[in-house]
């Protein structure tokens, strides 16, 4: 029996399970988002689809199987749903569903977000060489300054979206 990580649905993970065939024993991949987790303790199980061939495939893996030999957690999904049978009627891209991102990476994007705004400040004020203060301007301010309208070509008298013919 594998250790079971802590799997949601809209993750995408790989499960390793074996398959008996005759006297053989064999592990096979099925790789595929969790639609669902159902039941308690050792009825718990979990679905996962997978588009094969254009064709969607789910299956029901017990969370507590011997058979299962390993699950890896590819993708973290964000989804708002415990079910989510809705993704059985979409396809391709409709199907996508977006990364979670961890809460470690989340509290170190905000702390370089604020570090860089400080630096980014400009000084309103500067001084001159005579130590009068002028207004700086920035990049801002410059958009806000109106610049000369170039004249218009003028419009040709044929009608919109018609093919003009120079006569010779």
């Amino acid at each position: 029996m594998a250790k079971i990580p802590d799997i949601k649905p809209g993750d995408l993970v790989k499960v390793y399970f074996k398959i008996r065939e005759g006297e053989k024993e064999r592990v096979t991949l099925f790789q595929g988002v969790v639609m669902q987790l159902r039941g308690a303790a050792q009825s718990k199980t979990f679905t996962v689809r997978k588009i094969s061939a254009g064709i969607g495939v789910e299956r029901i893996f017990p969370f507590h199987s011997p058979m299962i030999t390993k699950i890896e957690i590819k993708k973290k999904g964000k989804v708002r749903r415990a079910k989510l049978n809705y993704l059985r009627q979409r396809k391709g891209r409709k199907m996508k569903i977006k990364e979670a991102i961890p809460r470690s990476l989340q509290t170190n994007k905000e702390k370089t977000d604020t570090s860089t705004k400080t630096e980014t400040t400009e000084p309103l004020v500067k001084a001159t060489e005579k130590g009068v203060a002028e207004k700086a301007t920035t990049s801002s301010d410059k958009k806000k300054q109106k610049e000369p309208k170039k004249p218009k070509a003028p419009k040709s008298e044929s009608a919109p979206g018609q093919k003009t013919v120079e006569k010779t």
